[in-house]
């Protein structure tokens, strides 16, 4: 690159979740003008031991979008398995003299000022614009959550459907209803085919970036191999589409089931994409809209599936900012079990447990109905540290980052945050498992007693959640009926309850198998 081009650059730093060209502190730059930075940073993967799909994801995709870039007509300057970002960023900054360094503002909260911190060290000068990878308006947010006691998703789901325009007629919705939740209760028959994952082969790329992460993080939690995710946007697209064609229209009906050996049923697995910005969340709601207009879908599976990604998400996106930075350290309950070594290991006797975690290790991720309640509730109702919790979920799940993390493990797996917008908390016993999976069945406890040796250590342990923090929760309208319940019981099964649930946490704390 000649001299005199080099004192006009801008340069553009993207971070590896923001692997889209329409981001907004690239999309209006002129490719002559700019030279993209990218870097690996090893320190930043050691700091947590990610799992080892998740690291060999995002820093394949991040490659690959290099190319992407280029082929736009971008100069990149990609500095891959470097110990940290600081030295590429010097060596970027001596060779190519840019007048600025834009970065879009991350998700993670407070990361813009350290990256700005990390710039102006380097001796650049750095310009962070507003992110635009999400639906929502973070300002308009804040006003609609002033003066709330409670924050309410359902509320902002539906200002947003109605900002977007998806599944509306005019003012009201598809259907004549909002949510479609109700529907979405079933368990599929005992000889139910699910159709496969695809499967996307690992190129030279992805091949030499799987060696990386096995040499340099040997120690990492999970599985290297096995089946891949798309770590293009043409692929990614192709995985999208393969969601709407073959599984969006039951993904409804058997959204909250769970079966033993099957990773998505009808789930999307979709997040991990979304996350790094190789899809978009407004297109893909728009294309699911699309397969219900055109009755290749049923009203309540869009629905679910369109309010996991404009509801949901970006409701705890917004959450994540608002109560930030205090909320990650919140415990409502003062829960302090340190979390149980099976959560890594997958030891337990627990056949839903077990399965979760296994699938974790080997796939790294889990269905929604899996992380909330198998091992979210578990660790809610054992009283299991929510801090050792929150920071097992950001490592092990390859779509997993603190700003989506934080709130679903903090506010709604844990209830940690004593409400901030669930309305109760989500602890179940082997009752709602047994209902909803085959998981009881294939397992050596038994889901219908709670004091006996080979009880299902779920049924304590709800009841004695339920005992333990009745002061905590006795203004909760949503926990009267059951707080009722538990203190009608004769006092003996209360005892004999009470004892089992010791039991098991002894066993948790000291790190026996249960």
């Amino acid at each position: 690159m000649a001299r005199s081009r080099k004192k006009n650059l801008t340069t553009v730093w993207v971070l590896g979740d923001q692997l889209n060209p329409g981001i907004a502190s690239l999309r209006d730059q002129d490719p002559a003008e700019t030279v993209v930075f990218m870097a690996e940073s090893l320190k930043r993967a050691q700091s947590r031991p990610y799992h080892k799909q998740k690291m060999a994801f995002v820093w394949s995709a991040m490659r690959h979008f290099a190319d992407e870039l280029r082929s736009l007509g971008f100069t990149v300057d990609y500095h891959a398995a470097k110990p940290s970002y600081v030295e590429p960023l010097q060596e970027h900054l001596k060779e190519y003299r840019p007048r600025q360094v834009r970065i879009m503002e991350p998700a993670e909260f407070g990361k813009g000022e350290r990256l700005s911190a990390v710039v102006e060290r380097a001796g650049g000068t750095a310009e962070i614009v507003a992110n635009n990878q999400f639906v929502s308006d973070a300002a308009a947010f804040e006003k609609w959550a002033h003066g709330r006691k409670r924050l309410s998703m359902e509320t902002f789901y539906r200002q947003i459907r109605k900002q977007t325009g998806i599944l509306m007629e005019e003012d009201e919705p598809a259907g004549g209803s909002w949510n479609y939740d109700r529907l979405n209760r079933e368990t599929p028959p005992a000889d139910h085919v699910f159709p496969p994952i695809p499967n996307f082969p690992p190129d030279t790329t992805t091949k030499a970036v799987e060696r990386l992460v096995a040499h340099e993080l040997p120690d990492n939690f999970g599985d290297l191999g096995g089946p891949r995710l798309p770590v293009t946007r043409k692929d990614a697209r192709r995985f999208a589409d393969d969601f709407f064609d073959q599984r969006l229209d039951l993904f409804g009906p058997y959204e909250d089931a769970i079966v033993t050996g099957e990773r998505a049923l009808y789930h999307s697995l979709l997040s991990s994409l979304l996350n790094v910005g190789l899809l978009d969340p407004l297109a893909l709601c728009q294309e699911a809209e699309r397969r219900y207009r055109d009755g290749k879908a049923r009203l309540a599976s869009v629905e679910g599936f369109i309010r996991q990604i404009i509801g949901w998400r970006e409701f705890v996106y917004q959450v994540y900012r608002l109560q930030m930075p205090g909320y990650a350290l919140r415990n409502h309950f003062k829960a302090k079990l340190p979390l149980p070594s099976f959560y890594w290991d997958a030891e337990t006797d627990m056949k839903c447990v077990a399965d979760a975690i296994t699938a974790v290790r080997t796939y790294g991720t889990n269905h929604h109905i899996q992380r909330l309640m198998v091992t979210g509730n578990f660790a809610l109702i054992a009283g299991i540290d929510p801090q050792q919790v929150n920071d097992w979920y950001h490592l092990a799940y390859t779509d997993a980052y603190e700003w989506v993390v934080t709130p679903n493990v903090i506010g709604m797996a844990l209830f940690a945050d004593g409400g901030t917008f669930a309305t109760k908390p989500y602890a179940a016993s082997a009752n709602y498992l047994n209902k909803m999976s085959d998981c009881c069945s294939r397992c050596p406890y038994n889901p219908k007693t709670a004091t006996d040796e080979d009880s299902c250590p779920f049924n304590a342990l709800y009841w004695d959640f339920v005992h333990r923090t009745r002061d905590a929760l006795d203004k909760n309208p949503r926990m009267t009926m059951i707080q009722r319940a538990w203190q009608k019981r004769p006092e003996a099964n209360q005892k004999a309850v009470l004892r089992r649930a010791r039991a098991v946490r002894k066993k948790l704390r000291n790190g026996d198998r249960v």
